[in-house]
């Protein structure tokens, strides 16, 4: 700012109207191939026990569809809410209060019985137990938000755990409103993402290839593919998504490898989607997680399961990898800036050894190609 000479009264006289100019800116500021439940097609729907309603931003308008592989993005930016992909400390930081039980249902004895709510719902229960936030939906992993508990001899369950992760597996609608999708390979250009620990290969070539080799399957199988890159390009998070808005694609799934180096011992396969409102994520990282936090891609919630679980299902058959299950994060803006079902898939760990090398051959990684082509089917 410059800096006024002489007199500082004329300054004076401009304090007020910069700092009324100042706070008048700032203030204003298909088809089930793979299951995940099952009950009487003619059975009596009985609504789920009642959950605060949990408020959506408005989104953006979808664009309309582009023709081709890759969408040019648009000359002006498609507006998508997004936060940057590197937030300071304090963002999202969550308060004393966020980080516990909502208090509505801080009382144990208000949470819901599981039995009660499969009968009402004429549901098959997934495999749950007290103390344990696994939930297993037809063998399939998915991490819940929070630990049932017994209380007097029956099995609760955290109110939000039941709209968000037992509500979805009573829906039959399509997941996807025309056969269109965005397939996201990870990294690329100078964001190499993590190293093999044996070949001296990296994350963005295996997504890549990964990405090409499923794009014919699901175009074989009816689909419409768009692809975010076909070489070895740094595309931002941000531009992904705006990809994503341009192509008008019923679903998008981003393709990743996993590293827990300097640790080998991990392995396995991981699809996420991002966190309901209200509930805590599996994974953070370095990252706040602020429960309160709702994005575009949250109302999608309960598709974003639907299909998390048609993936990780058909991946592990075809891979035969380590079920490391279902996962919720708040931290990818790759996911919580879309306005459609969209999950991530983890192929597996580059740091372990056995697993590394798997991935780095083509026969391998045509079968993950594969899963995630009989998810779509």
């Amino acid at each position: 700012m410059r800096r006024h000479r002489g007199s500082g009264l004329p300054g004076l006289f401009l304090l007020p109207l910069l700092l009324l100019t100042w706070f008048g800116s700032g203030c204003s500021s298909q088809r089930a191939a793979i299951p995940v439940t099952h009950f009487p097609d003619d059975a009596p729907r009985i609504p789920l026990p009642p959950v605060e309603a949990l408020p959506l931003p408005p989104g953006p308008e979808t664009a309309a569809p582009t023709n081709g592989v890759v969408v040019e993005l648009p000359a002006a930016p498609v507006p998508v809410a997004l936060v940057p992909a590197e937030p300071p400390a304090t963002t999202n930081a969550p308060s004393a209060a966020a980080a516990t039980i909502p208090p509505a249902t801080n009382n144990i004895t208000s949470w819901i019985r599981a039995d009660l709510w499969a009968a009402h719902n004429h549901a098959t229960l997934p495999v749950l137990q007290a103390g344990s936030k696994i939930m297993r939906v037809h063998g399939v992993a998915c991490l819940l938000g929070f630990e049932p508990v017994t209380v007097s001899g029956a099995l609760r369950m955290h109110p939000l755990d039941v709209a968000k992760n037992l509500g979805p597996l009573l829906l039959d609608h399509p997941i996807w409103t025309n056969r269109s999708i965005v397939i996201d390979a990870g990294h690329g250009g100078i964001s190499a993402g993590t190293r093999a620990i044996t070949g001296n290969r990296f994350e963005k070539d295996f997504t890549l290839d990964w990405a090409r080799r499923l794009k014919p399957l699901l175009e074989s199988r009816g689909w419409k593919v768009f692809l975010t890159r076909t070489n070895d390009a740094d595309v931002s998070l941000s531009d992904r998504v705006r990809i994503a808005e341009a192509s008008g694609a019923s679903l998008f799934l981003s393709l990743h490898f996993n590293s827990s180096f300097p640790s080998q011992a991990a392995s396995g396969l991981e699809t996420y989607c991002l966190t309901p409102q209200g509930m805590p994520s599996t994974l953070v990282r370095q990252y706040s997680d602020d429960p309160n936090a709702v994005f575009p891609n949250n109302r999608h919630d309960a598709d974003n399961l639907r299909l998390a679980l048609r993936v990780q299902r058909a991946v592990l058959a075809a891979s035969g990898a380590t079920d490391r299950g279902v996962r919720r994060a708040r931290f990818m803006d790759v996911l919580r800036g879309q306005n459609r079902p969209a999950v991530l898939v983890e192929g597996g760990y580059l740091s372990n050894p056995e697993e590394a090398r798997k991935i780095g051959t083509a026969e391998y990684r045509q079968r993950l190609a594969l899963g995630v082509a009989r998810a779509l089917e």
